[in-house]
């Protein structure tokens, strides 16, 4: 039985044909570009999204007539608001998108900051739950949110579009900031209701292992897939993602870092914090303690702005690795990572460095910079030190984790922990999740 996976980033959609032994046998990847607007408004068009998901699944043409079945990550938060045949009324409204900021204090103000975490998991960060977003749309965009037949996150539109079926799994549905993550036990009617959110609108919440619908034979036809393929319910990336590096357990860890630096770590107790996000693991009796800051966006923004000299494969193929492993130095240079503000934070902060002086170089602050983006997962670590065995053991994926001397520079930062580097876990993940 063949499975065709696809992860869907922020930034790219990667998808592959995987055998019944969880061998990737070709995989393919294409890049879009997320839209900025106005300050804070972070976009990506779904046409982007989709033309690029069609253009991988194209070239593994030669293993689809004999695949079986169609599993999936995404992103998330990833606002989508749908029609009733589920076309998108507006493009995704990305994790990056901050232009709900002013619906953080207002939820605040009406739950208080104990009771809405205490049920969500998380407070209403903007770019951290979907609600927020959600609320900024019903007043300033209110002839679009009257048309609204279902809202979702992007793993919603892509069941819907491809098996006509509307669902959202427990992972995703603990992102939006109304559902009860800390019971576990659906949508907050109370939290919903008293921010004016009509339930009717929100999708029926399944468990996505243990979900799985016939593909449209349109969709079939334009994949190239056979008509008896079924489609698994997708999932958020980091819930797949711990499903691939074989993450079970409580106290387990995974970092992913690629686009963003992001940490999660398995527990059963849903303790809740304000420095952190409790999330629905997608496995049963744990739940996923997550935190995360940009990564790759800031090294990439780094580079486009100091290091013009070089191109783009000669600075992350051989300038990158020798300065981080040969040449490793911050000149007493800080950085702190808020590029695209905190999302563990309900202060509104941009990201800065510090200690620069007249001796400064690009590459101190580029060594700053890869230090102050492993902050957000370091104090997430301390604050769960109680629920980890083994803070010395870990698991990492993602873009950069193929560097090692990326990699050695974490496990220094993380007091010498032991990191394995598992590639493509979300990938895999999306087939394991289902075993």
């Amino acid at each position: 039985m063949y499975t065709l996976s696809a992860d869907f980033g922020t930034s790219s959609v990667k998808t592959a044909v995987i055998d019944e032994h969880r061998t990737i046998l070709k995989a393919s990847r294409r890049s879009y570009q997320y839209r900025i607007l106005e300050e804070n408004q972070v976009e990506l068009s779904m046409e982007t999204v989709e033309a690029a998901f069609y253009e991988t699944v194209r070239e593994l043409k030669e293993f689809l007539p004999y695949v079986s079945l169609i599993s999936f990550d995404t992103f998330a938060p990833s606002l989508v608001m749908m029609e009733k045949d589920g076309k998108p009324l507006y493009p995704i409204v990305t994790h990056l998108d901050r232009r709900s900021r002013e619906y953080t204090k207002k939820i605040i103000d009406i739950f208080g900051k104990d009771k809405y975490r205490n049920i969500t998991g998380t407070l209403p960060y903007a770019g951290g739950v979907t609600l927020t977003s959600l609320l900024w749309f019903f007043h300033y965009r209110p002839e679009l949110t009257k048309k609204i037949y279902k809202i979702g996150h992007l793993s919603t539109y892509l069941f819907k579009r491809l098996t006509g079926q509307w669902a959202m799994d427990e992972v995703n549905a603990s992102i939006t900031g109304m559902y009860d993550t800390v019971h576990n036990s659906g949508w907050s009617q109370e939290i919903c209701e008293k921010s004016g959110v009509p339930m009717s609108i929100l999708p029926p919440v399944k468990e996505a292992g243990n979900t799985f619908e016939l593909v449209l034979p349109e969709m079939a036809e334009k994949l190239g897939v056979g008509r008896n393929t079924m489609v698994n319910l997708g999932t958020q990336d980091v819930a797949s993602a711990l499903a691939g590096a074989g993450a079970d357990k409580k106290g387990q860890i995974l970092c992913i870092s690629g686009s963003s630096e992001m940490i999660a770590i398995l527990t059963d107790k849903p303790v809740t914090n304000d420095k952190y996000y409790l999330r629905n693991s997608g496995i049963k009796g744990l739940w996923q303690v997550f935190s995360i800051t940009t990564g790759g966006f800031a090294i990439d923004w780094f580079r486009e702005q100091f290091y013009t000299d070089m191109s783009k494969e000669e600075f992350y193929s051989s300038f990158l690795p020798d300065l981080l492993e040969k040449r490793f130095d911050a000149g007493g240079v800080t950085f702190h990572p808020y590029l695209t503000g905190d999302r563990q934070s309900l202060k509104r902060k941009r990201g800065s460095f510090g200690g620069l002086s007249l001796d400064t170089k690009r590459d101190h602050m580029l060594c700053a910079l890869v230090v102050g983006i492993q902050s957000q997962a370091m104090q997430t670590l301390r604050l769960c030190g109680d629920i980890i065995p083994n803070k010395q053991k870990m698991t990492a994926t993602g873009n950069l984790a193929e560097n090692e001397a990326y990699i050695n520079i974490k496990s220094r930062l993380f007091g010498g922990a032991a990191i394995e580097v598992i590639d493509n876990c979300p990938l895999i993940g999306n087939v394991r999740r289902m075993l």
